[in-house]
């Protein structure tokens, strides 16, 4: 019979690698889905709920990500199909600092 100490490390580290190869790995990997060119003026800010929410630095960054909403949906799809993501959301980055 196993400690509760134990089951509950074992919980936690396949939380942990499910975590790494699946809802961290989209803000890591957001160039290779979204393309390079977006990376530097875009980020994955949220998932929640099947909405993966992206923010951009300017509104007509917006307007090229959601040109290539398809795009972007098909490939955080393929690579990550365990998300369940099922849409995009854009906002703009808060600039007051």
């Amino acid at each position: 019979m196993k400690k509760a100490g134990d089951i509950l490390g074992d919980y936690m580290r396949d939380l942990h690698l499910h975590m790494e190869n699946g809802y961290s790995s989209v803000f890591k990997s957001w160039g290779k889905i979204a393309g390079e060119d977006m990376l530097s003026h875009s980020s994955v800010k949220d998932l929640n709920n099947g909405i993966l929410l992206i923010e951009a630095d300017h509104p007509g960054w917006i307007q090229l990500l959601q040109m290539r909403r398809k795009k972007i949906l098909k490939n955080v799809q393929y690579y990550y199909p365990e998300l369940d993501i099922i849409d995009l959301r854009f906002i703009l980055k808060n600039s007051q600092k």
